[in-house]
């Protein structure tokens, strides 16, 4: 499967606003839309090509992943011309789904040394 573009990568971290003062001041960009999504347990802000997430709780699957692996590369998001071959192709390696909705699927972390990728139609 040929990889068209990156779209944008997501980065764990322990403390959303300061993070994003870092990232904003330190890449000359602008993180906006901040907000909460209960289903993910997560709190997050975007730029143009980076999101930052942080828990919502205590005892989610982002707090877990920080208390065990500390701040970091948590996804990255490549863009692919069809998503249904290249959904086939991850599967034929043994790649495990997580989700595939329209247009877009995220693959399993522990397939892909530790980072969790989504591959979206162009």
């Amino acid at each position: 499967m040929k990889i068209e573009k990156i779209g944008y990568v997501t980065i764990r971290v322990e403390d959303l606003e300061e993070a994003g003062e870092f990232f904003a001041d330190l890449f000359e960009m602008e993180f906006t839309n901040p907000g909460e999504n209960p289903q993910l347990d997560i709190r997050n802000s975007m730029s143009p090509f980076i999101e930052l997430i942080s828990p919502l709780t205590p005892d989610g699957p982002v707090a877990k992943t920080l208390e065990k692996s500390g701040e970091g590369l948590a996804l990255v998001s490549m863009r692919v011309a069809n998503i249904e071959d290249a959904v086939a192709e991850m599967e034929s390696k043994g790649i495990r789904k997580i989700w595939h909705r329209g247009k877009r699927a995220l693959f399993h972390p522990r397939d892909l040394y530790g980072v969790m990728i989504e591959l979206a139609e162009s």
